[in-house]
C-alpha cells in the first residue's frame, strides 16, 4: 500500500524549512537547510532539494509517496518568475502536482488560516502582503512600494549615520556596542573598515549586518536617539505599506499579523501597533499568527490535494513544535 504524504516548503533568504505530513495532518518529519534564494546563495537549489530529501527520509517516505508539494519561494512574485522557481524544485523521481507561490503567501496562510488580513514580514527580508475578502493577493511591491526594514537595512542605516557624524552625546553607549560588534577601537577604525567594504563579499556583508540588527532595536528600546531615529523611520515605511493595502479591504476593521525578528522586537511591535491604532481610515486589529509558514504550506498542500481542512487536521498539525510561531 502506498504511503501517501504531502510536503510543505517555506524558503527564505536565510533558511529553507520542509515539513512532511500524512493526509490526516500528522506531521511526520521536519528539516531545515540553507537559503532558498538563488540571488543570495548560489547553492539555493541544493539547499531546497537537500531539505526535501532529508525530510522524506526522516518520515520514512519516498519521492513516489508524495501526492502534493506546496512551496513558498522568495524568488517568486509573478508568472515571469515561474520557470526559475520550478527549476529549484526539479528532483528526479518527484512527479507530484505542485503549487508555487511567494514565501510570504505561505506565511499568510499559516498566520490567518486562509482568512483575510495583512501580514507584515520584517526580519531577514521585508514585505507587506494582504489577502482581501474577495481573495485578492496584494503586496506593497504591487504599488512600487518597498519598506527597507529587513534587519540588515537597520544596521546599514545606523552605521552610515555614525560615519556621517549624525550622532549625539546620548548615542555613545550604542556606538560603543557597534564598535565592539565590528571589533574596531573607534569610529575612525569603523570608517577604514567601511572603506574596505568590511573585507567581505556582498552576501556575507549583508549577513553580518543582519546579525547586528538586534543591537539597533534594543538601543531604540533604551531610548538611544540614533537607534530610535533609524527604527522610527523604518516603522513609518511599514505603516505606509500597510495603509496602501488596507484601502483595498471592504471591512473597516482589518486583521494584521507581524512575522519576523525585527517586527517582533519589543520596540517595533509596540510603536507600529500604536501608530496603526491612530488610523483615520481603517481600524487594524493585531493578532498572533496561528501557525508557522511551513505549517501553512502543509495546509495548502492538503487543501489542493482535496483534503478538507477540518478541526481534526488543524489539531494534528499544531501538535508539532515547528508548526508554532516562536514570539
Amino acid at each position: 500500500m502506498k504511503k501517501t504524504c504531502v510536503i510543505g516548503l517555506e524558503g527564505g533568504g536565510t533558511s529553507t524549512r520542509v515539513m512532511v505530513a500524512d493526509i490526516q495532518g500528522r506531521v511526520l518529519a521536519y528539516k531545515e537547510s540553507g537559503s532558498a534564494h538563488p540571488n543570495k546563495d548560489s547553492k539555493a537549489k541544493e539547499n531546497i532539494q537537500m531539505a526535501i530529501l532529508e525530510a522524506l527520509t526522516a518520515a520514512d517516505r519516498s519521492l513516489e509517496d508524495v501526492c502534493y508539494l506546496a512551496a513558498g519561494l522568495p524568488c517568486y512574485q509573478q508568472e515571469d518568475d515561474l520557470p526559475l522557481a520550478n527549476s529549484l524544485l526539479l528532483i528526479e523521481g518527484l512527479c507530484c502536482s505542485k503549487r508555487i507561490m511567494n514565501d510570504a503567501e505561505v506565511g499568510h496562510i499559516g498566520a490567518f488560516l486562509f482568512a483575510p488580513g495583512i501580514m507584515v514580514v520584517s526580519g531577514t527580508g521585508s514585505i507587506v502582503m494582504g489577502l482581501t475578502e474577495e481573495g485578492k493577493v496584494l503586496f506593497n511591491s504591487t504599488f512600487g512600494h518597498y519598506a527597507p526594514t529587513a534587519a540588515r537595512f537597520l544596521s546599514y542605516q545606523a552605521v552610515h549615520a555614525i560615519l556621517a557624524g549624525q550622532i549625539q552625546l546620548e548615542d555613545q553607549a550604542f556606538i560603543q556596542e557597534v564598535l565592539q560588534f565590528w571589533r574596531v577601537m573607534d569610529i575612525e577604525g569603523l570608517r577604514e573598515l567601511n572603506l574596505k567594504h568590511f573585507y567581505m563579499d556582498k552576501a556575507e556583508r549583508d549577513r553580518q549586518f543582519g546579525l547586528m540588527a538586534p543591537l539597533v532595536t534594543r538601543a531604540a528600546a533604551n531610548n538611544q536617539p540614533l537607534a530610535k531615529r533609524v527604527c522610527d523611520e523604518a516603522i513609518l515605511t511599514l505603516e505606509t505599506g500597510i495603509r496602501l493595502i488596507g484601502q483595498y479591504f471592504r471591512e473597516e476593521q482589518v486583521k494584521i499579523s507581524f512575522v519576523g525578528s525585527v517586527i517582533q522586537s519589543p520596540y517595533f511591535r509596540f510603536q507600529l501597533n500604536n501608530i496603526l491604532k491612530k488610523s483615520a481610515n481603517k481600524q487594524y486589529q493585531l493578532i498572533e499568527p496561528k501557525l508557522s509558514a511551513v505549517a501553512g504550506a502543509v495546509l495548502i498542500s492538503l487543501k489542493e490535494y482535496g483534503i478538507p481542512i477540518t478541526e481534526e487536521i488543524y489539531s494534528e498539525i499544531t501538535k508539532h513544535e515547528k508548526s508554532k510561531i516562536v514570539l
